[in-house]
């Protein structure tokens, strides 16, 4: 830097908020650019970045470093423009160096920073600011699609677009276009959030409209689920910086749909629910099951720009530690309800099951097939023996176990 510390953050206080806070970034990003430069490093470094974040940016603290009060719901607004123009207009930086930005504001040690980054995703992704899409698919991804972090965003985006607002979810349809490899890391969070096991159910199922708006993404884009695949994160990313390996959806979105029949078959065994003879599933499973079938065959032949990223990573879309995963609920569904006498349940819950058991026969066929199935495919199989007889999937299990 070519002043101090001291004299830099003496040059801020000079000035009012919000526009302290868009001064700060810009001297932020020339920080950033240095280190990444190789010019300068080190944990002081660092510390000087993150004082001027909290005291300027943020507001958090004061000139003594003890604590602000939050900022007003104005002040945020401002805020949240600020980094919206900063990330939108800041042509002259490198991607990387706009990353290491949005990382330094971000980091996983202020979790508490996560209710404005909803709102800055939010609003983002209302006004199509691809930048900042952009930079929090990379921020996602570096954290793990799946981390605490992730899933804090993914919940708050839900809320805000899916459950007070569902009339906004038709803004988001060109989302993939416009920031596949954020959709993607989206998508994995979400399908996380909802796969897993409540306490009285076998999974929780999405909202409609989200499910809805999901299922057009996915069939509308045969290549988003692995978008993230095809990024090379390392140009993103600021000097030293690691790429994490990309989790693609297609487990966690593949396992509402194995396990839909089932959830819904509870459901309508429910004497409160009218129709209960009628299956409550939405056809959209079915169709989302499609889909992600489409997709996945997509590996085979994919579109010339991206044929070789995409023959190199197909081996690394779906875990088979994260398909025998499914197994367990599955089980467990079955053990509680063969304890039920009435015949008109049990006779629903078999319909069910052969539903489910065929689209899991179906996936492990397509996975392996494309070789997208990576990992310990013999404990899979193990597995997968362990469900009741069904004949597509013994048709799969012992095609694949002769070869």
């Amino acid at each position: 830097m070519s002043i101090s510390s001291s004299d830099l953050k003496h040059v801020l206080r000079k000035t009012d908020f919000p526009f302290c806070a868009r001064e700060t970034l810009v001297r932020v990003e020339q920080m950033c650019a240095t280190q990444n430069s190789g010019r300068i490093s080190g944990a002081k470094h660092v510390d000087i970045l993150m004082e001027i974040i909290s005291e300027f940016v943020f507001c958090e603290v004061d000139r003594r470093g003890s604590r602000k009060r939050r900022l007003n719901y104005i002040q945020e607004l401002q805020l949240l423009e600020v980094l919206c123009d900063y990330f939108t207009y800041s042509g002259n930086s490198s991607e990387a160096v706009k990353n290491s930005v949005f990382m330094s504001l971000f980091p996983p040690t202020h979790s508490d920073r996560s209710r404005l980054l909803i709102k800055l995703v939010s609003m983002a992704s209302s006004t199509k600011n691809v930048p900042v899409l952009t930079a929090t698919g990379i921020w996602m991804q570096q954290l793990g699609c799946t981390s605490k972090f992730s899933l804090d965003l993914a919940q708050g985006l839900v809320k805000d677009y899916f459950v007070l607002i569902p009339k906004a979810v038709s803004g988001l349809q060109d989302l993939p276009q416009l920031a596949p490899q954020f959709t993607a890391n989206f998508l994995t969070a979400v399908a996380e959030m909802y796969g897993v096991v409540e306490k009285r159910h076998i999974f929780s199922p999405p909202p409609d409209t989200l499910l809805e708006v999901i299922t057009q993404w996915v069939s509308d884009n045969p290549t988003l689920c692995f978008a993230a695949l095809v990024v090379n994160l390392q140009l993103a990313l600021p000097l030293g910086g690691i790429p994490m390996a990309a989790i693609t959806p297609f487990a966690g979105l593949f396992k509402w749909c194995i396990l839909a029949p089932l959830h819904y078959a509870d459901l309508s065994s429910c004497s409160d629910i009218p129709n209960s003879n009628d299956s409550l599933e939405s056809p959209l499973y079915s169709c989302l099951h499609l889909a992600l079938l489409e997709s996945l065959l997509e590996c085979c032949t994919p579109p010339p720009e991206v044929h070789h990223v995409v023959a190199s990573a197909s081996k690394n879309i779906i875990s088979a530690q994260h398909l025998f995963a499914i197994v367990e609920p599955v089980t467990r569904w079955l053990k509680e309800h063969m304890r039920i006498d009435d015949e008109s349940v049990r006779m629903r819950g078999e319909t069910a099951v052969n539903k489910t058991l065929d689209r899991f026969a179906q996936v492990i066929q397509v996975g392996l097939v494309t070789h997208c199935v990576y990992g310990n495919i013999q404990e899979l199989f193990n597995q997968l023996e362990m469900l009741p007889e069904n004949r597509l999937l013994q048709i799969v299990i012992n095609a694949h176990r002769n070869l």
